[in-house]
């Protein structure tokens, strides 16, 4: 009886041994293939970032040789106003200031009509008192 059970402890201690290894190798096996998943994902991911950085360098470029045609162009702008600005202040220190002579005219008139309103309104005001 003591060999059958020493040939069973045997056994099941050789078993254990082979199910270690087996299972070590499998483990091993499958953190290689976790790895190599692993460092392709990382290369895609790597690539991807590059193709991006790249992207947003061309946008980058892009972006500041707008702004540097919309610096020259509104610099033609303020050039342009800045010429028509000296050209009105041109226009306006050329036109001859008005002197007193140059209303003669708009005066005599006013006073015609202030003389001949002041006659109507004075031949009214005795009518006016002959009704009462």
């Amino acid at each position: 009886m003591a060999g059958v059970v020493q040939n069973l402890v045997y056994r099941v201690s050789v078993s254990a041994i082979v199910g270690a290894i087996v299972a070590g190798g499998l483990i091993y096996l499958n953190n290689d293939r976790v790895v190599r998943s692993y460092r392709a994902e990382q290369a895609v991911q790597t690539e991807q970032q590059d193709m991006t950085n790249k992207a947003l360098m061309e946008a980058n470029e892009n972006l500041a040789s707008a702004i540097s045609a919309m610096k020259t162009e509104q610099a033609s702008l303020l050039s342009d106003l800045n010429e028509a600005i000296a050209a009105l202040e041109t226009k306006i220190d050329a036109i001859p200031s008005a002197k007193v002579a140059d209303y003669s005219e708009i005066t005599a008139a006013i006073e015609a009509s202030t003389a001949d309103l002041a006659e109507k309104i004075e031949g009214m005001v005795p009518a006016a008192q002959e009704q009462n």
